[in-house]
């Protein structure tokens, strides 16, 4: 449960960078990724409206600073407004797709160059004023580069990660289970924790670089043993 004095040190936040009070948003899990000073790291989306969201990861951006938010298909840029341990609230710089849109990863149809609530009143307006509405182009077929491959398949290892984390807080509530099964228990924090490190491998533009970094020593020395031993 959130603590009041970081619902007020959000308030704060928010008013000291001028922002109107966020809109209503919806409370949900996404994998998604992030991209802040040359470094791309997984995280969850834990809520989300069309002009921001609450982001759940191990290394976020500070209150201010600017980085991009990619999940499948869609990419916005975003600006910091608070950060509290593990997690942050950001605000994005557009409107870039419907809450649907997020959790589906698809790419929003535009209209007018326009995304969103924007595209929908743009076509409202153009109706009402009688005009021809142009076919939107269709998506493009094909089949993703190795970069793109590389990325989904990072979001995924975040998102059975996600997954592991749901299971293991559902368990830890119920007393018996958790005395019955404690070595499970850890047995699964273990392995969310080595997916959080791979997921961040997979997504790093240097994955050597990311795999040197894992605090794990087990997981690391595996990854970087010699390939003929």
């Amino acid at each position: 449960m959130t603590s009041p004095d970081s619902d007020d040190a959000r308030r704060l936040a928010t008013a000291a960078l001028g922002l109107q009070p966020r809109p209503p948003r919806k409370n949900l899990m996404l994998s998604a990724t992030i991209e802040s000073a040359g470094t791309r790291v997984p995280v969850r989306i834990r809520n989300l409206s069309e002009t921001g969201a609450m982001l759940d990861g191990a290394a976020l951006p500070g209150p201010g600073d600017s980085l991009v938010l990619l999940r499948a298909e869609i990419t916005v840029g975003a600006t910091v407004v608070w950060r509290d341990d593990r997690r942050c609230g950001i605000r994005f710089a557009l409107v870039a797709a419907s809450v649907d849109e997020w959790v589906t990863g698809k790419r929003p149809a535009t209209f007018d160059g326009k995304q969103g609530q924007a595209r929908v009143d743009a076509i409202q307006t153009a109706v009402r004023f009688g005009a021809v509405l142009p076919a939107e182009p269709a998506p493009a077929a094909g089949t993703p580069d190795a970069m793109d491959l590389d990325r989904r398949v990072a979001e995924e290892v975040v998102h059975v990660r996600q997954l592991i984390d749901a299971l293991g807080e559902e368990l830890v509530e119920d007393p018996v289970m958790l005395q019955r099964h404690m070595r499970v228990l850890q047995n699964l924090d273990r392995a969310s924790q080595i997916l959080e490190h791979l997921g961040t491998v997979l997504g790093a533009s240097d994955p050597i670089s990311a795999a040197q970094g894992i605090a794990m020593q087990d997981l690391r020395e595996r990854l970087l043993r010699n390939p003929h031993s």
